[in-house]
């Protein structure tokens, strides 16, 4: 059974330091891969991250590297998406009180309350009312809250994987007794 690190190095830094396309590239893909992997959207994001993909690349002739942003969208998973949507939802609600905006409140009382009014009505008025819940009164607040986790994670990561992408390109080449410039000419591909 492989451990919790074994499967993040295999899963998330191995697609990148294995990849052979540009570095920009590869930043870019995993930038992009992560900021949609910290949006509550699990199920979609691996689709998300391919229509992106297929718009900058058809519309904007703008390349990313498309492995590394599907390998880094698995940051949120079955195991990590309960505390990240948590972490979502309460910086969420902290913006939307701090701009003094209306949302419902998280206690306990407010969602029994909730759910007890939805217990009386029609079949059809639990699911409008349902979805309300889940959609509006705690998806926005965790949409919204989700960005102030996604795009600084994902400069930090495009600064990050570049510099350190490149060291270890260097020391690849220093290992094939290369200059990096003769490497990148050998092995990088232009995906």
């Amino acid at each position: 059974m492989k451990t919790f690190s074994t499967s993040v190095y295999e899963h998330l830094i191995l697609p990148i330091i294995n990849s052979v396309a540009p570095i920009k590239q590869v930043c870019w893909g995993g930038s992009i891969g992560l900021f949609v992997g910290l949006t509550p959207t699990m199920g979609i994001q691996m689709y998300i991250v391919a229509a992106i993909w297929a718009v900058c690349w058809y519309v904007f002739r703008f390349r990313f590297y498309l492995p590394v942003g599907v390998a880094l969208v698995w940051i949120s998973n079955p195991i990590t998406f309960l505390p990240l949507y948590y972490i979502f939802l309460m910086i969420g609600n902290t913006f939307f009180q701090l701009m003094q905006w209306p949302i419902v409140s998280l206690d306990w009382q407010t969602f029994h309350q909730k759910f007890q009014k939805m217990s009386d009505e029609s079949i059809w008025k639990i699911i409008e009312e349902g979805s309300h819940l889940l959609l509006i009164d705690l998806g926005l607040p965790m949409l919204v809250g989700s960005f102030f986790v996604a795009i600084p994670s994902a400069v930090i990561f495009y600064f990050a994987t570049g510099a350190l992408l490149t060291r270890y390109r260097k020391f690849k080449a220093s290992q094939a007794n290369l200059s990096y410039e003769d490497w990148c000419l050998k092995y990088e591909t232009s995906n």
